[in-house]
């Protein structure tokens, strides 16, 4: 506690911007008249928004959420043309083809800028779905980068999920039910003003869900209350407390013969096989904001989060976590033309687990500390059409834990520290061409640090002993070149993004025989490029609205000196790396939208999404073994809207219109492999009602 204590002490682009949102503003202008460097939803964050003139930033808005249906935010997330959800593994969310292993680790996700990023993936996986998305204003997400401001994971993207801690100053009252074919949800949410510089807002969402396999659900309930108050137009303090409480039990990875045996009427053969998916989670969240005269602002966020999730059928295995901390942010406009944005980040994170494989079985005891202490700078000048920032972050992170593990007769264990400086940079210049153009051009250098697993090996300190003690190995460092393009060409609007990265020294946690036996050690093993292409066009014709996304993604690995040393002296053959892309990440994504408004009150939307093919495989030889090729599918989704009142909306649709069967997971192995299906044919009907 001792972090939010000293926070609070110092305390005394939209490049691919949601295509739709500069279509509105064009469509409310005259042809002359067309801004679309104004034209944009706005982040809530002055961090994202001091980036908007020279990095692409998605942001996905409360109304955009309601008008599409979605049921969750990994829905929310499938809808990108840059994201996968689970195709690297169940729960996880690929950015910019990080691939099979990777995902996980590059990436940063934050609930009103609080860290909730996993710490470690084994053996517990888990998902980003803790907050209800009817609870949601707004989803920002910056594809690729932003080390800078957020350290450590940053290379694949940050996805950064707002609820209403930022609108509290308006408060909403409504009601929102939905039933659908596997379940029900319904919320509630009242606000209101206490005098004129108080609000106050609470709410509670229910979820109620069958999932794929009899006898599996999720059933969650969410609870939130908080208030603002505006001391006077420089100052106000917002506060915003959550807890979420779920109980759900699946099935994960499944074989591919009981799948097409059985379908959904598969059942283990033990009910001890069936996955407990219980998870808590309870949110304390402090912003306060304050003007320091004209040209200084200053901004924190403060947090406690704390709870566990399971998602696993290991007797009594719970994943404990825990992170508090701060935030802060200045923003020192020094110039008409120019600013200065100073953070500071003090974090601390923690997960605890305890579990057994059986009841009789050894005590295993995990426990993971990572405390994050960073400064950043990022500078922001404007020359006539031209627009350059310099970044620059300097960050201390510190990683403990404290292990036991291995079996009764055979046991492992360790406690031990690993300090780590780390720096990163970022250059940008952006070029208002016309009065509608924009091109950028960025490049960055930043870094992914160890997780919780790859931060200890698992070695021999003698003949007869196994210890964990922490890695000597180095943070993946990676450099990414950005160039992107904003325009409106004829009726179109376009947004255009090419990059590349390389890092160089990419981890593997390899398990080889050593001197006294088989150990786990992390290396520095691999050299990996990646390449890619981000379009969203948008066209508004009438009463007809168009959307056309399509991502290109390819990556290529080969080993670094370490890993070709490290293969020799194990005498293991060096893998014939394929170049035909990363395990796990579909070279093609496209996304069709089309929304037809028949008149006032009703609308309707059909969207068509391609998940092109993947490899999944890593060495060459493997290309034609069965089921190492993931064939590419199609989803088709039909809704409408209609608008009965200012106040009262009713809604509905079919998802996955076609019975297209697919699976979000599908591991190599042909007939042995295990799956996670994706979701059938669902129908829904709902509305939100505003008072």
């Amino acid at each position: 506690m001792w972090l939010v204590a000293l926070g609070i002490l110092a305390s005394g682009n939209m490049w691919m911007i949601p295509a739709e949102n500069i279509a509105e503003a064009a469509e409310g202008s005259s042809p002359t008249s067309i801004r679309l460097n104004d034209s944009y939803v706005r982040p809530d964050y002055v961090e994202v928004e001091k980036l908007r003139d020279t990095k692409q930033i998605i942001v996905i808005t409360k109304k955009e959420m309601e008008e599409k249906g979605y049921k969750s935010i990994s829905d929310v997330l499938k809808d990108q043309p840059s994201i996968n959800v689970g195709a690297t593994g169940w729960g996880q969310v690929d950015i910019r083809g990080q691939g099979s292993e990777q995902a996980t680790r590059n990436i940063q996700v934050l609930v009103d800028g609080a860290p909730i990023t996993t710490m470690v993936n084994h053996p517990l996986p888990n998902n980003y779905d803790y907050v209800p998305v009817e609870q949601i204003e707004k989803i920002e997400i910056i594809p690729g980068g932003g080390s800078v401001i957020y350290g450590s994971g940053a290379a694949g993207g940050v996805i950064n999920i707002t609820t209403n801690l930022r609108s509290l100053q308006k408060p909403q009252s409504s009601v929102t039910s939905e039933w659908n074919s596997d379940g029900y949800r319904s919320s509630l949410n009242y606000g209101t003003k206490a005098g004129e510089k108080m609000a106050v807002q609470a709410g509670y969402a229910r979820l109620d869900r069958d999932l794929f396999f009899v006898n599996t659900f999720r059933k969650s309930n969410y609870v939130y209350g908080g208030f603002r108050y505006d001391a006077d137009k420089s100052h106000s303090v917002a506060f915003r407390y959550s807890h979420l409480d779920e109980d759900s039990k699946f099935l994960q990875n499944v074989s591919r013969w009981k799948i097409d045996a059985y379908g959904h009427n598969y059942r283990p053969d033990k009910a001890s096989d069936y996955l407990n998916g219980d998870r808590l989670l309870n949110t304390y969240n402090m912003s306060y904001n304050q003007n320091l005269g004209k040209k200084f602002k200053y901004s924190g966020d403060f947090f406690y989060t704390d709870g566990y999730y399971t998602n696993t059928k290991f007797f009594d295995g719970k994943m404990k976590t825990k992170s508090y901390g701060s935030r802060m942010r200045w923003d020192w406009n020094y110039s008409p033309r120019d600013s200065l944005l100073m953070g500071l980040d003090l974090f601390e994170q923690e997960s605890h687990l305890k579990y057994k494989t059986s009841a009789s079985g050894k005590l295993m005891d995990f426990n993971y500390d990572k405390t994050t202490e960073a400064l950043y700078l990022l500078n922001k000048m404007k020359r006539g059409r031209l627009t350059y920032t310099q970044g620059v972050r300097r960050e201390k992170l510190i990683w403990e834990f404290d292990k036991d593990g291995g079996t009764t007769a055979r046991p492992i264990g360790g406690v031990d520290s690993s300090n780590r400086w780390n720096t990163a940079g970022e250059l940008s210049v952006g070029y208002r061409y016309n009065k509608l153009g924009k091109l950028f051009l960025r490049y960055e250098r930043g870094y992914t640090s160890p997780d919780g697993l790859q931060i200890c090996d698992e070695v021999y300190s003698d003949r007869s002993k196994k210890v964990y003690a922490a890695t000597s190995a180095q943070e993946e460092r990676y450099d990414l070149w950005e160039m992107g393009l904003r325009d409106k060409w004829g009726a179109s609007t376009v947004s255009v993004t090419l990059f590349a990265s390389e890092t160089n020294n990419e981890l593997e946690r390899p398990y080889f025989k050593g001197a006294y036996g088989w150990e786990y050690k992390t290396y520095n093993m691999y050299n990996t490029k990646r390449r890619g292409v981000e379009t969203s066009l948008s066209q508004r014709l009438g009463k007809l609205r168009v959307q056309e996304g399509y991502t290109y993604l390819h990556g290529e690995r080969n080993y670094t000196a370490q890993g070709r040393a490290l293969m020799a002296a194990h005498g293991a053959g060096e893998i014939d790396f394929t170049n035909s892309g990363l395990k796990a990440v579909p070279k093609h994504k496209i996304l069709l939208s089309a929304d037809y408004k028949f008149n006032k009150q009703w609308s309707a939307n059909a969207k068509y999404t391609f998940f092109g093919k993947y490899n999944n495989f890593i060495k060459e030889e493997d290309r034609h073994d069965d089921g190492n090729i993931v064939h590419s599918y199609g989803l088709l989704d039909l809704s409408f809207k209609f608008q009965q009142n200012k106040d009262l909306i009713w809604y509905g649709g079919v998802t996955n219109v076609l019975g297209k069967d697919y699976y979000e997971y599908d591991s190599a192995g042909g007939s042995f492999a295990t799956l996670v299906p994706g979701a059938e044919r669902t129908y829904f009907v709902g509305m939100n009602y505003k008072f």
